[in-house]
Order: C-alpha cells, then structure tokens, then sequence
C-alpha cells in the first residue's frame, strides 16, 4: 500500500488505487486479527537452508503440521558451517497467498520462543522437492525472487504418517461421539485410526493409532501411538479401560521423540484421566437428605428432585446450594465413585465414599476418577455426615394416611399415587 493511502484519513480504497503509478513507494500491512489459512505447502518435509552466513549441508532439518491443522512446526539444527546459528523450533501460522508475475507467495505469523514476527515467503516447488525463501522483515518488498530471500529452505517431501489400526469402535460408533477429559475440560473424538482432543475448537493433541496390542480382557485396549501435541512430536503408549459404556479411563505414557520402543504390553504412566461421554447421565447412589452437626439443615441432597439430582452445601452460610447433575456412579474394591457436573459451570467433579458407611464423602477438582490418582490428590472438599433420612417422609405419611381414610375419593388416590412415583422418576 502506498505512503498516501496510509496517512490519509479520508482515503478509501477506489481513490488509493488511482494515485498508484508503477514507482510508488509500498507498503505491507498485515492484519493483526487475520484467520489462519492452511499453508500452500504440503507437511512433512526435511530440508536443508542457507542464509547470509553461510549454507548448512552438513544437517537435515524437519517441518511438520502441529495439532492444528493451519499451524506448522519448523525445526532447525544447529550447523558448524554456521558457527552463530543455534538449534531452534518456529511456528508458522499462514494468513494468506497470492500469485505476482507467475511467483507464488504466502504471508506468515512467525512465532519463536522471543515473540512472534510476520513475514513472507516466495515458494518454488519442483515435484516432490523445492526451495521456500523467506523475506528479511515484515516489509517484504524485496522479495521479489527467490535468490533475494534472507532464508531459503530446500526441502524434499517427506512421507506422512497413516494409522494402522482402529481404535475401540463404541467410543465413536455410527455417528461421531464427544468425550470429555476429567483432568482438563478437554473435549475428545475418535473415528477410527485417529484420536484428536481439542478446546475451544481448536486442536491439542491428535494421536494416529500405528500398533494395538492384545490384552486379556475385552474391555482393556493396549496401543502404541503417533502423536502430535501441540508442535511437539513423538511416539506414545496409551491404554484404555472401558469402566462403562460412558466412562473410559486413559493411561498415557511418556512421548518418546523416535519409534526406539515397539512394545507397549508394558510401560510407565505418566499421566492418567478419565474421559466421559458427553451428555451422559445415570441415577445418583445414596439418595437422601445427609445432615452434619455443622449446619442446620442438609448439607448434601440427593435424588430428592430427580433421581439425577444432586444439591451439594459447601458453606453453611448459604444453605441453598449447588445444584449438580449425577452424570456416572461405579465402585472399586471398598470404594464408590460418583462423578457428578455442576450445573451452572459445567465443571466435572470426582466424588468418594465407602459404600458400607455413609459418614464421609471427598469430591475432587480436575483428577482422573479411579483410585490412583484420588488417593495422591488432595480433596477439594470433603463432607462428614452425623446421620441421613429420606429425601421425602412427610409425603410418604401423607400418601398411607390417605390411602386409609375413609373419606378419601379414587381420583384424591390416584392423584396422590401420581405425586408419589413422580419424586421418584
């Protein structure tokens, strides 16, 4: 954009176009809030690349498409034909492409671990292989042919990584299910060989099942990964356990940076969760109203409103409540777990108790529900009951004292009979 359109205030863009002449002096723009576009360049590659200090041959380096799909990771190594150029990693987000004079470029948000520049790039592909140059700064105006590029980068295509198993049908069935992780709020999918989990619509990680491996029991599922987080990427053991339909708990293992490992029969976990299906939900265990000496009225409520219901007092200072919907119950060895959503956050929580005494229950924060990872975790919350009742006697009372009047009419019964089984639906 010329000098004139920029600092004119009154200047539109039919009137811009008029004052240009062939030796005006531009000017690019880039906009800030731009949305990614895919980048006009096909991921993975390896290559090579030269700039004003010399040419490094002696290295390959490596691009690769993050997570998310518009986003590439390009690796640098470090060279001893460039004795002040360090091993780095950018990210290249791209915002648009154009052809000029029968060149084909495309603009980039640049990102490293010192901040974030824009650029552009001037691509010449040949087959499989070909040179990208990249301009010196965000002017761009000099980049007019690849041999004025600050960098250029000669790649050569490299081949893409493709799933060689499925991963378990019922977590994706028929039609495409959503999972949610207990551990970060993210939202998981499968569908076959591929596994992506993402927030807000974006990708975080994306795992390619390349190995399953056999196990004893149906309901345990053992796989050596391909996965992609982030920009980081790697080779990764997961192990699934189908607790129920809608519940699956995760065991990852740690991402390792080359395929050195082909056996995931046995590994360490270095991170477990529990993924939910989305819009699940089951009837609560321990239905009643449960007290404590602290406050005078109850502290926990379950299925008195619905047998989904549950309203949890955290202070007795505000005895109306949080109302949380039951979404799974399961048990293990000696202890119950309840997993139950907040109604107004939507935030998942893990809840404990003894089934064979129901005095104490210990809801968690952000923590795979299964017994390993709540007892190295600190509670969020932990309530002690003194005793327990029925969510309704009064009703109960009221509905035999009917049933035995002798002034009481069918249609006084039948409406009573009504009340009665729908508290309990």
């Amino acid at each position: 954009m010329c000098s004139q359109c920029i600092f004119d205030t009154a200047m539109n863009l039919e009137r811009c176009s008029q004052l240009m002449s062939a030796d005006t002096s531009m000017h690019t723009l880039f906009r800030k809030e731009a949305i990614p576009v895919p980048c006009p360049i096909e991921a993975p590659m390896n290559f090579t690349y030269q700039t004003n200090q010399g040419i490094c041959n002696s290295r390959t380096s490596h691009l690769h498409r993050c997570a998310q799909y518009d986003r590439l990771a390009l690796h640098y190594q470090a060279c001893p034909e460039i004795p002040n150029r360090e091993s780095a990693i950018w990210q290249m987000e791209c915002i648009g492409s154009w052809q000029s004079f029968g060149l084909h470029y495309f603009a980039a948000r640049v990102g490293y671990s010192e901040g974030e520049q824009y650029r552009c790039f001037i691509h010449d592909k040949s087959g499989s292989s070909g040179r990208i140059g990249e301009s010196a700064d965000a002017g761009c105006q000099e980049l007019t042919h690849i041999g004025a590029a600050a960098t250029t980068l000669h790649y050569r295509q490299d081949s893409p990584v493709h799933s060689a198993c499925e991963f378990p049908e019922n977590m994706y069935g028929e039609k495409a299910r959503n999972w949610e992780s207990m551990l970060l709020g993210t939202y998981h999918r499968m569908y076959h060989g591929a596994w992506i989990s993402s927030i807000k619509g974006r990708n975080g990680t994306v795992w390619t099942c390349l190995q399953q491996f056999p196990t004893d029991s149906n309901e345990h599922f053992t796989y050596r990964t391909y996965v992609t987080k982030g920009c980081k990427v790697g080779y990764q053991c997961v192990r699934l356990h189908m607790r129920k339909p809608h519940i699956v708990h995760v065991e990852y293992g740690e991402i390792s940076p080359s395929e050195s490992f082909a056996d995931c029969t046995e590994f360490s976990v270095e991170t477990r969760d529990t993924l939910i299906l989305h819009g699940s939900k089951e009837a609560c265990p321990i239905g009643g109203k449960h007290y404590s000496s602290l406050c005078p009225g109850p502290i926990l409520q379950v299925g008195c409103s619905s047998k989904y219901s549950m309203n949890l007092v955290r202070d007795c200072s505000y005895p109306e409540g949080d109302e949380l919907t039951c979404v799974a119950n399961f048990k293990h060895e000696d202890n119950d777990f309840i997993i139950a959503r907040d109604s107004l956050s939507r935030q998942l929580f893990c809840m404990t108790y003894v089934s064979d005494r129901i005095n104490l229950l210990r809801v968690y924060d952000r923590v795979s529900c299964e017994e390993v990872s709540v007892n190295s975790a600190t509670p969020y919350l932990s309530l002690n009951f003194s005793s327990s009742d029925s969510c309704s006697p009064s009703l109960l009372t009221g509905f035999l004292y009917s049933a035995t009047s002798d002034v009481a009419s069918p249609h006084h019964l039948m409406l009573l009979i009504l009340t009665f089984i729908w508290n309990f639906l």
